[in-house]
């Protein structure tokens, strides 16, 4: 049985994103990450070369949290919507760091948003917001609410294991909101399409130990209980890196409707859609995103990257990263010269995504 057709009325009306105060070089990380091999050479240069992040930003624990950064992406975003708290039916917190599990973080966003609606956190790490926004689609196009407020928003600071300097180098705080809605100008562009979810379950990949939620009672006299302080393992190595571009474009190509033979091939209706694409890409490590880029075969600059001054964010990168494009454009990074003793060039660009252009978001996450 084929599947319905899509409801081309159902859109994304506003974006927004959020940055804890606190910025953290890779200069600042180095006394804090422990049993770094100092015969990779300076830590500031093997973290930008081998990840491409030169800056994250991390939260006060006492003054900042998930929920705090949510709430100021979801009020950007509801600002661009242009809609009153009183017309939003639902709020989607795409979450695993929250501050608390239940009543949780999203009702008091849902509040402040002067929304009296229904609120509910989803666990789904880094693809936490494709599943969001899919589901927040779904509750519109069903008719079962005007608009829904997603919000990716991760504090992984507060989960990163500084005994591993392979992990501990590439996480950051940030949120990102999306509004999706009912769009009333009557054009043809400007809807959300079909999304693709999968699940493949690898122990070896990307695990939650010690699962307890962060919270700020576990931050004591200035350090957290390292007994009780959940952290993130992941296998790092050239597999994961491969795994994770060979899923990414996989998935992209048929979201586009063709098949990574199709992408072998050099298909040229498929080669028409990739060059002109938007794709906004999880910013799980910069040579990942590259990789993604050069398997596909698409434009650089039409392949969006926040992560080499927000790190990565988890179910924040996307939201975070496609309002960037939005509003801001996009940035790039220029390799240094062999044997040179200074970090990528970054170089911002004002290449935005643009109304009736065609975007592409995809993550990996939870697992892959």
């Amino acid at each position: 049985m084929p599947l319905p057709a899509i409801d081309r009325n159902v859109a994304l009306l506003g974006t927004g994103r959020a940055l804890p105060k606190r910025r953290i070089t890779n200069d600042d990380l180095r006394p804090i990450v422990k049993h770094y091999d100092a015969a990779s050479g300076d830590f500031s240069l093997w973290v930008d070369r081998v990840t491409h992040i030169q800056e994250r930003y991390w939260i006060d624990p006492l003054t900042e949290s998930a929920g705090s950064l949510g709430l100021e992406a979801a009020r950007a975003a509801v600002a661009q919507a242009g809609i009153r708290g009183d017309e939003i039916d639902q709020v989607i917190f795409c979450s695993f760091t929250y501050h608390e599990l239940f009543p949780g973080e999203q009702i008091h966003i849902a509040r402040a948003l002067g929304a009296n609606c229904g609120a509910f956190a989803m666990t789904a790490a880094c693809a936490g917001s494709i599943f969001g926004l899919t589901l927040g689609r779904s509750l519109v196009a069903s008719g079962q609410c005007r608009n829904v407020v997603v919000i990716g928003s991760e504090c992984l600071s507060r989960a990163t294991n500084v005994d591993d300097p392979i992990t501990a180098i590439l996480f950051g705080d940030a949120a990102g909101a999306m509004v999706i809605g009912r769009k009333t100008d009557g054009e043809s562009t400007g809807f959300i399409g079909r999304s693709i979810l999968r699940t493949e379950f690898n122990q070896d990949a990307i695990s939650m130990r010690n699962g307890n939620a962060p919270t700020p009672e576990m931050f004591i006299d200035g350090d957290w209980r390292n007994i009780v302080r959940p952290y993130i393992k992941m296998e790092g190595g050239p597999r994961v890196l491969r795994n994770a571009v060979t899923r990414m474009s996989d998935v992209v190509v048929e979201c586009l409707g063709f098949t990574p033979q199709d992408l072998k091939d050099g298909n040229p209706e498929l080669r028409e859609l990739l060059d002109r694409a938007k794709i906004v890409p999880h910013q799980a490590n910069g040579r990942i995103v590259d990789g993604l880029q050069e398997k596909l075969g698409c434009p650089r600059a039409n392949v969006y990257r926040t992560i080499y001054f927000a790190g990565n964010s988890s179910a924040g990168t996307n939201p975070f990263t496609l309002d960037y494009a939005i509003r801001e454009g996009n940035v790039d990074r220029l390799d240094p010269p062999e044997g040179s003793t200074h970090m990528g060039q970054l170089v911002r660009t004002p290449n935005t995504i643009q109304k009736g252009d065609l975007v592409v978001i995809v993550s990996i996450g939870a697992g892959y």
